[in-house]
């Protein structure tokens, strides 16, 4: 996120309009669908945030697979959607899901803050120390009850974009991102997949798959995201304040809202924060995994009809 809104394609803020505009579409209408389903009901409720995130590593995924099919400017647009739609997530993360708050740890973790606020003063680029202060950090806000991922966001605000040195210039977060990628792509990611995606079929019902927590995942994923995305789109498009990605056509970026559908990931995490009995983590877990799944299906074959029809328009 730093590196694209300090050093890349947000560096002018303007770029970032429509990204942020559509982001807050893909939030609204989908936590609105889920909640409309779940009104009454108290357990049900508390996972009206499930449907809102999107799992961008697996829409740019697709996207890379799809890539003579879209611009490379959809991809732009793309990151900077996941850019405000992580922000908006791991706030809702930290303000809806933090069930009771420890002061003491809290107060520790400013030491650890204190040092990082250093390094970045002084341009320190040794990750060593960036890596062992941010576990710290981490170690301390997760013991006061604040999710982890707040440390997360906040140990990456400490970390310098761009340093100079007398002989070379050290694009520390770039750099920093590209020395964990390999670990969190290979090993991170699949292994948070493979322990929270188990689904114990002996277990499950047809009232499951049916159940209200399950419709709203599905629905706010499938239709809420692309929806709001849209929506947004065409009220801000009317009004002059955006344009399309260049290259790209209508049918292609309904496309790629229908992708933003893939919740997974976080979608995931959101909901094991949301429930605690099993039976309704599995109810979440089939809405979210068919409701990604089919916008994976559905996305990806507007994409490739848009596509077409834009070469034959253009021949």
């Amino acid at each position: 996120m730093k590196y694209h809104i300090q050093e890349g394609e947000f560096k002018d803020r303007r770029n970032l309009l429509l990204p942020a505009l559509t982001a807050i579409g893909g939030f609204v209408a989908p936590a609105l669908l889920y909640t409309t389903l779940n009104y009454d009901s108290a357990e049900g409720s508390a996972g009206w945030a499930i449907p809102v995130a999107t799992d961008t590593a697996f829409v740019l995924a697709i996207l890379t697979l799809m890539k003579h099919k879209v611009s490379d400017n959809i991809k732009v647009f793309v990151i900077g959607l996941s850019i405000m739609d992580d922000v908006l997530a791991v706030l809702t993360l930290a303000i809806f899901y933090t069930p009771e708050l420890d002061i003491i740890p809290l107060l520790w973790s400013l030491i650890p803050l204190v040092i990082l606020f250093m390094l970045n003063k002084f341009k320190s680029h040794n990750h060593f120390l960036y890596y062992v202060m941010g576990i710290i950090l981490w170690l301390f806000v997760v013991q006061a009850g604040v999710h982890g991922t707040i440390a997360g966001i906040t140990l990456a605000c400490f970390i310098p974009t761009r340093i100079e040195l007398p002989h070379k210039t050290v694009h520390l977060v770039k750099d920093m991102e590209a020395s964990i990628h390999t670990l969190v792509a290979f090993v991170i990611l699949p292994l948070f997949a493979f322990v929270n995606c188990e689904l114990p079929f002996s277990e499950l019902k047809l009232n499951d798959v049916f159940s209200t927590i399950s419709i709203g995942c599905f629905i706010g994923l499938f239709f809420g995201k692309p929806f709001g995305i849209i929506s947004v789109m065409y009220i801000a498009k009317f009004c002059n304040y955006v344009e399309l990605p260049k290259g790209t056509t209508m049918a292609q970026f309904f496309g790629v809202a229908s992708l933003c559908g893939i919740g997974f990931t976080l979608s995931l995490f959101i909901g094991l924060q949301a429930f605690d009995p099993a039976e309704l983590e599995n109810q979440m877990k089939i809405g979210v995994l068919l409701g990604s799944l089919c916008s994976i299906i559905v996305g990806s074959i507007i994409i490739g009809i848009g596509s077409k029809k834009h070469k034959a328009d253009n021949q």
